[in-house]
């Protein structure tokens, strides 16, 4: 099954193939039973009658012990792989998404409760902090809803996230040619880069999860 996929891959000129966790999958189902059954009674007559038993018992043994073992394995191997439909796949984004949106629900009217126990109005600093907060929120809910979609919305558009994480990527680009620059230009130690750098790529792998 694996030297077939490469095979259709290759006369298909690139058209993408089975991943290996489906390829293997394929391998383990494929079928054993009827086939080398049929191959068994074909047996010419003239073969003598003592090797056609034995032919017909080793081919019996073989498809009950494969349909044993790999029938009875299928269902963990699937698990084990994680194989999943695009139907199952879907099921599982709406049910998270679903269950950001509660969270985030009741992680809003927490931070309405705490803000009332005060007892009176926030200040400046305040508003900005929780203001940041429901932003977070809202957002993090926003992206489990995005994900349904694809990162795509109505007609092709980019979704707010995916325009955020687009946009964002290009301004740690610029960011990072002006360290480098600075670093060239001896205004900046190698140490320092190294550890902005840092905080550059760690930003960058959130976006990318």
């Amino acid at each position: 099954m694996f030297a077939y996929s490469y095979l259709i891959q290759m006369i298909r000129g690139g058209e993408a193939r089975p991943t290996g966790q489906q390829t293997a999958i394929l391998s383990w189902a494929g079928m054993r039973g009827v086939v080398s059954l049929a191959a068994a009674f074909a047996v010419p007559e003239t073969v003598p009658e003592r090797d056609r038993a034995m032919l017909l018992f080793l081919t019996f043994t073989t498809v009950i012990g494969t349909l044993l073992i790999q029938g009875t394995t299928f269902p963990a191997l699937i698990r084990r792989l994680r194989v999943s439909s695009e139907q199952e796949r879907y099921e599982d984004r709406l049910a998270e998404a679903a269950a950001q949106q509660a969270a985030l629900e009741a992680g809003l009217a927490e931070l309405d409760r705490l803000i009332a126990e005060q007892g009176h109005e926030p200040d400046e600093i305040q508003k900005q902090v929780i203001d940041q907060l429901r932003e977070k929120s809202w957002r993090r809910s926003l992206t489990a809803w995005e994900r349904l979609g694809g990162g795509t919305g109505p007609g092709g558009a980019e979704t707010p996230s995916t325009l955020y994480r687009r946009l964002r990527r290009r301004m740690l680009q610029a960011e990072r040619e002006v360290f480098v620059r600075m670093r060239d230009e001896r205004r900046l130690d190698d140490e320092v880069l190294r550890e902005v750098m840092a905080q550059l790529d760690f930003e960058e792998a959130i976006l990318d999860r």
